[in-house]
């Protein structure tokens, strides 16, 4: 980005869009031109969300997966991914982070926008920001500087409740130690596969009564008329290949003790009942080493997680109308 050349007019957007990096990346232009310009497809709170802007977000999003996907891309690969709601829905959750933003009176001053225009590199020399060289390159991409503000004004917003809402996640005591421990051990585990649970949905209830009246493990197997098959050590990152739910059967076995017997597990493909047969944790020297990395690396998912949740709530409380006929 530091080498400003002369095909400013194509990089721009790849500038902008590496510098602001929002989730409800739109851009928050208003233009209504071209067919279905000014017919709304969807409305928050009121607030209509025009097909124009709805038509620049698609191509956007279509031309990011025609350039990843290279010669992979097909137009049915958009089918599939639902490309029309992702669009929609990514405008949608732009507008209702601004709705927040507005309900909890946050604002970006004059000062803060400056800021954040004025350290974008593609409007500066090797002296500083240029008025001059902002003004010609927005024009290089028929912008006006109140068009852009706005969307960047928006763009602040929905960084600042983003912000405000992460801000407000911390790491419980023992939460890295436990989650390392859980993260970073390797377990040997017995257990009973059911490849075909509609069919076998009677026996699956049976031992799923034992489990719960926490009956023995021999008991359990022999009610299953099954055969318990045994695994190698493994974590989180060794494979299963003969359990075809690895995530599902991986998350269940690691977060249990030594002689435990779990719960009916479901996955997609099938059902597991299974006995931690032996556990090995991480020694307190590991953590030690890991820790900072570790933590931090936790505290970041999490903060993801809780303000993807929080999206989620704020979407499901909110007054959404999609004209689906519009798109």
């Amino acid at each position: 980005m530091r080498s400003y050349t002369k095909a400013l007019s194509v990089t721009l957007w790849l500038v902008i869009f590496a510098f602001i990096g929002t989730t409800f990346l739109v851009w928050g232009f208003r233009s209504a031109s071209g067919p279905g310009g000014l017919d709304p497809i969807a409305a928050v709170e009121g607030e209509k969300i025009p097909y124009a802007e709805y038509q620049q977000a698609y191509q956007r999003k279509y031309r990011q997966y025609q350039e990843s996907l290279g010669d992979k891309f097909d137009e049915k690969i958009l089918e599939r991914l639902n490309l029309k709601a992702q669009v929609v829905e990514g405008l949608i959750g732009r507008r209702l982070l601004l709705h927040e933003a507005r309900r909890l009176g946050i604002v970006i001053s004059p000062d803060e926008l400056a800021a954040e225009i004025t350290a974008i590199p593609a409007f500066s020399d090797a002296t500083g920001f240029k008025q001059d060289r902002y003004i010609r390159a927005l024009q290089s991409v028929r912008l006006t500087p109140e068009k852009f503000e706005e969307g960047l004004r928006e763009d602040l917003l929905i960084r600042k409740v983003e912000e405000w809402v992460k801000g407000a996640v911390h790491l419980l005591p023992d939460e890295a130690r436990e989650a390392f421990r859980f993260n970073r051990a390797s377990v040997k585990v017995e257990y009973m596969l059911f490849s075909d649970p509609k069919v076998q949905q009677a026996t699956i209830q049976k031992v799923a009564g034992l489990a719960k009246d926490k009956k023995p493990w021999e008991e359990i197997v022999k009610a299953s008329g099954l055969k318990p098959l045994i695994s190698d050590f493994f974590s989180w990152n060794r494979d299963l290949p003969q359990v075809p739910d690895q995530e599902r059967f991986k998350e269940a076995s690691l977060a249990m003790e030594r002689g435990a017997i779990s719960q009916v597990i479901q996955g997609p493909k099938a059902s597991y009942l299974l006995r931690v047969i032996d556990r090995k944790d991480p020694g307190p020297a590991d953590f030690e080493r890991e820790q900072a990395q570790f933590s931090n690396g936790l505290l970041g998912r999490k903060r993801e997680q809780v303000f993807a949740d929080w999206v989620h709530q704020v979407r499901g409380r909110a007054k959404v109308k999609i004209e689906t006929a519009n798109l």
